[in-house]
């Protein structure tokens, strides 16, 4: 799923290092979401990242596969989605992968009281980089980075 190539990554790839955590496909549909919260904290616990980064994590690729199971799950019956996670050094990328070629996008304003709309708000937020591009032939991945694996200096 992921081609190492650091596509819409600020062109900075260190594709010597790079380690595929997790490479899945999940079915368009609202149990995506759980199953995509778990995966991502079994295997950020699994390779000793940062519990807050895994907390930020598990959170935000829930955003991210929440947008595509709205935006792709109703419009295109089963369709799947790809969620990948890719160790870079101490940064964890996730890549959320959908079949739509409909650029998602931060929301303007959002009342108090409506339920959505601050997802990728939050993602732009809290994670160190994001992002989106379009894939080739169909589709697009939707990313963020995390340092989730922080570099101890020596004292």
């Amino acid at each position: 799923m992921y081609d190492a190539s650091g596509a819409g990554r600020r062109g900075r790839c260190r594709c010597e290092e790079l380690s595929v955590l997790l490479s899945v496909r999940l079915p368009a549909c609202p149990a995506a979401v759980e199953v995509a919260r778990h995966q991502v904290r079994g295997v950020l616990e699994l390779y000793e990242a940062d519990a807050v980064a895994t907390d930020d994590a598990e959170l935000l690729t829930s955003e991210l596969v929440t947008n595509a199971v709205v935006h792709v799950g109703r419009e295109r019956p089963g369709a799947e989605l790809g969620l990948s996670l890719i160790r870079d050094g101490g940064s964890l990328l996730v890549e959320v992968h959908d079949p739509s070629r409909e650029l998602p996008y931060v929301r303007d304003e959002v009342g108090e009281l409506q339920e959505s709309g601050r997802g990728l708000l939050m993602v732009a937020t809290v994670a160190h980089d994001h992002g989106v591009h379009l894939t080739e032939g169909a589709g697009k991945v939707v990313w963020f980075e995390l340092i989730a694996w922080p570099v101890l200096q020596p004292t």
